[in-house]
């Protein structure tokens, strides 16, 4: 059985301005197209009519030129509907990636996205579960790292606050310090800032 939870499309238009672009886009390039082909069919249709001297076919012409106009409106329609569907296909996945960014960002490095089966942008999803696994390996490596440091300034902490240390102990000292100022040099030296 399958442990993934289903995700249905209970919101169809998730970023407004983006997917009306994309539809705009879609409708107009398809009106330019139907207005080029009929005009062209028109245009060829009506000279022929003209040459044959036959008026007769005038109300013809225009009976198919009525039905056109309604097939072309009835085809907009269907175009809209299937390109809200398709921008869906991706706008879902941008509007999930923000909400991501946002909860990355706000510190949680255990976060993944999850897309649903069939949305663009997978191999954007692996991307990004990627980086965010690698920060999140060298975040805790660094935290690690200020652990032990941490742990061994303490130590020194108590060594130091014994009285009577001998001059060889306070070169032992100052030996674990410039050691743990190195180490904590090399915290976070994985990331430009």
């Amino acid at each position: 059985m399958d442990d993934k939870p289903k995700y249905k499309r209970r919101i169809v238009i998730i970023k407004r301005a983006l997917q009306f672009k994309y539809i705009a886009v879609v409708l107009i390039a398809m009106i330019l197209v139907a207005f080029t082909v009929g005009w062209d069919v028109y245009y060829t249709v009506g000279r022929a009519i003209m040459e044959l001297e036959a008026p007769g076919l005038y109300p013809v012409m225009l009976k198919i030129n009525n039905l056109m106009l309604g097939k072309l409106a009835v085809l907009l329609v269907i175009v809209f509907i299937i390109a809200i569907f398709v921008s869906h296909k991706f706008a879902g996945p941008i509007f999930k990636f923000e909400r991501s960014c946002d909860t990355v960002a706000g510190g949680d490095l255990t976060y993944r996205v999850h897309l649903r089966s069939g949305d663009e942008l997978i191999e954007l999803q692996d991307k990004f579960n990627g980086m965010v696994s690698e920060i999140q390996k060298k975040v805790s490596a660094d935290k690690d790292s200020a652990k032990i440091a941490g742990e061994k300034l303490s130590a020194i902490s108590s060594r130091l606050s014994q009285k009577n240390i001998s001059p060889s102990e306070l070169s032992e000292i100052l030996g674990q310090i410039n050691g743990l100022i190195s180490e904590l040099n090399k915290i976070s030296s994985g990331f430009k800032i």
